[in-house]
């Protein structure tokens, strides 16, 4: 008692630091020794000693000692002197939470609205829908600030059947009221008639609120009033309007969306009204300049232009200005090429690549600039949309900037060129050529990608010889897009190659050709000595699904380990058979526990047979995340019918992450 008394007299000490250690000394002590000690420090002047006095009291807070505390806390909101009390008691109060539930709708209807206002706003913040009732009732209260607190908090319980009472209450002379019942309304979420909202459009303080609430629960009958309130000469309303719209249309079908939205935005082009919307694309924060794009350009006006290329700037908007540049169409595209002179380096970038993206052809002068500018940038921007737009005339720019001293350019002229090969492939061939006859490995391993684009097997054929292991391998990966057969000869070479790189790839390719051909070199491939060539040629085997290759895989089970035997498990699941199950059953027993938990993965797809064989020893397993992979998989093959194995293996499991698992999965068939 002597330390308790202490504690009570640094309560009342100058130091904060002191006064917050004696509180949290009184954590611990029954709630009756300490009860008037922690409402002194509910008042104190510094936040950090009320927050720790919350604490304790709410912890302390049990039994029927808690009926009467709530009393007292109800009692300290009449407190006039001192807002760090109420404060404090209106915070306990909420984190008591439904404890606290029969005390707060004792006084619901308390005699001053000021408490009444206060318990409004708590049970919101506690969110239970039995508060939902007294609520409703609070809706008629004689204190306005009641009435609003009540709809508000109706919002974020956000209770279906609190609508007919907020509808109804929309019909009372309180614009405040009526506010705060249509955002409400909106976070409710759920749809309401029409006829009870439209008539107080014409309530100039309301629109904002109307037009966000039509965009959280408006259909298409709401799509007239949205539209014309994008026509309206209060920012924040119109605002409001294009960003309810916006929300609205995404969830309509697409026909519906064009004939009922679009089909009214295209009459704005050419109007006053579009500078209204320009206007506020210029101040307005990122979610709101997403919605205004998606309406620009729809509109496709093209006063839009300017502002559409600035927003290509903010990574959040890109793609969103992309689509609107799209929707806009060539009248877009035509008028980026005119601002292009005065733009700055980001802005022509952003207009080559625009241009590029709409395979916009009108933007020749620009790309002959561009291919040429000291900007690498723009030069990479540049070449890739001449590849796009399917520009032949530049084709020798083109593969002049094969020589680019920057890598990424080099790399967008490749791009550009194996996009042209359609328009001129004779063009192109002509370039491979020299590519694969130069010194520098960089050409020949360009010209073995562009091989692919010109189908040129037989150049590959010798490009898969290259003394650069790089280009051998880039060779070998361009075959294996062409999945040409022909090709099987030179892959079964590249099997054998000095570089596992190349190896791996050729493995690769012969699983993507397929046929009976590649079988027998796959096979072959299981005994490289790389870890990384048997995985790639077992993935190929078992996309092959051949019963054929079984025996090899078997034999190399015995010797596998690490990564190499959970692909050969892999392997066999995809080949299927009694054979292969048998085989990833034996895998259970293995040391590794990566290894295990891949061969439960694999027999929890089907049948539950071998989790009664193994459930014993699985759940013994000396790693918890095996025991963890283990009750997952049990839990989904057999439902219900689990949960004996589950209560006895959480009275032995010893890992809290694994027990906390368990007692959900049992939580699931209750």
């Amino acid at each position: 008692m002597e330390k308790l008394h202490t504690l009570t007299e640094q309560l009342c000490s100058p130091d904060e630091e002191k006064r917050r250690l004696a509180v949290v000394g009184l954590g611990g002590y029954p709630l009756d020794q300490i009860e008037e000690s922690l409402f002194r420090a509910l008042g104190d002047i510094s936040w950090r000693v009320r927050k720790e006095a919350v604490d304790i009291l709410v912890a302390a807070a049990t039994g029927t000692g808690a009926v009467i505390l709530e009393e007292k806390l109800i009692d300290m909101l009449r407190s006039q002197e001192n807002a760090g009390l109420r404060n404090s008691a209106v915070e306990s109060l909420e984190k008591l939470g439904r404890q606290a539930t029969h005390a707060l709708c004792r006084h619901v209807g308390d005699d001053d609205h000021d408490v009444r206002k206060f318990i409004v706003d708590i049970m919101g913040n506690i969110c239970d829908p039995a508060f939902v009732p007294h609520l409703i009732k609070a809706l008629d209260d004689s204190d306005a600030n009641v009435r609003a607190a009540a709809a508000e908090n109706l919002g974020k319980i956000r209770d279906a059947q609190a609508i007919p009472a907020l509808l109804q209450a929309l019909a009372k002379n309180d614009v405040w009221l009526r506010f705060t019942i249509l955002e409400s309304i909106g976070k409710i979420g759920k749809p309401v008639p029409m006829a009870a909202i439209v008539p107080l459009a014409k309530e100039n303080l309301l629109k904002k609120a109307i037009y966000d609430c039509l965009g959280a629960i408006g259909d298409v009958e709401a799509v007239p009033l949205l539209v014309e309130g994008l026509k309206d000469r209060v920012k924040n309303a119109r605002e409001a309007a294009a960003m309810g719209l916006v929300s609205l249309r995404d969830r309509l079908p697409s026909e519906i969306a064009e004939r009922a939205v679009d089909e009214r935005l295209w009459r704005f082009k050419g109007t006053p009204f579009v500078e209204g919307l320009l206007a506020s694309f210029e101040t307005s924060e990122s979610s709101l300049r997403e919605s205004l794009v998606k309406i620009l350009g729809i509109i496709g006006d093209d006063r839009a232009s300017g502002h559409l290329l600035r927003g290509c700037c903010d990574d959040r908007l890109r793609r969103h200005c992309l689509q609107a540049f799209k929707a806009m169409g060539e009248g877009g595209a035509a008028s980026l090429v005119e601002a292009y002179p005065a733009a700055d380096d980001d802005e022509r970038c952003f207009i080559v690549y625009v241009c590029g993206e709409l395979r916009y052809k009108g933007c020749v002068s620009l790309l002959s600039e561009g291919l040429l500018d000291s900007n690498a940038r723009l030069r990479k921007a540049s070449v890739q949309a001449a590849g796009k737009t399917g520009l032949v005339v530049f084709i020798n720019e083109i593969a002049h900037l094969l020589e680019d001293s920057e890598p990424d350019v080099r790399e967008g002229a490749i791009e550009a060129l194996y996009r042209l090969v359609e328009a001129d492939r004779v063009a192109v061939a002509k370039i491979t050529g020299k590519l694969a006859s130069s010194e520098v490995s960089e050409k020949r391993r360009n010209a073995a990608i562009l091989c692919t684009a010109l189908s040129d097997t037989d150049k590959l054929s010798l490009l898969i010889k290259d003394e650069d292991a790089s280009v051998r391998k880039t060779a070998v990966s361009s075959l294996a897009k062409l999945k040409s057969a022909a090709s099987v000869g030179h892959l079964v070479m590249a099997l054998v190659d000095e570089d596992p790189d190349v190896r791996i790839a050729a493995a690769g390719a012969l699983g993507d050709i397929g046929g009976d051909d590649v079988l027998d070199p796959l096979l072959l491939a299981l005994k490289d000595d790389d870890p990384w060539v048997k995985c790639a040629a077992l993935k190929s085997l078992g996309n092959l699904r051949n019963d054929a290759a079984l025996p090899a895989i078997v034999e190399l089970f015995e010797s596998a380990e690490g990564l190499v035997l959970i692909s050969v498990l892999d392997t066999v699941a995809q080949i299927g058979g009694d054979k292969g199950t048998a085989l990833v059953e034996r895998a259970l027993e293995n040391h590794d526990e990566e290894v295990v938990k891949a061969a439960i993965n694999i027999l929890s797809l089907n049948g539950d047979g071998w989790i009664h064989a193994y459930r014993n020893k699985l759940l013994s397993h000396p790693h918890w995340d095996v025991r963890s992979s283990f009750v997952k998989a049990m839990a989904a093959r057999m439902g219900e019918k689990a949960l004996p194995y589950l209560r006895s293996a959480l009275e032995t499991e010893s890992d809290e992450s694994v027990k906390g698992q368990i007692v959900e999965l049992m939580d699931r068939f209750f």
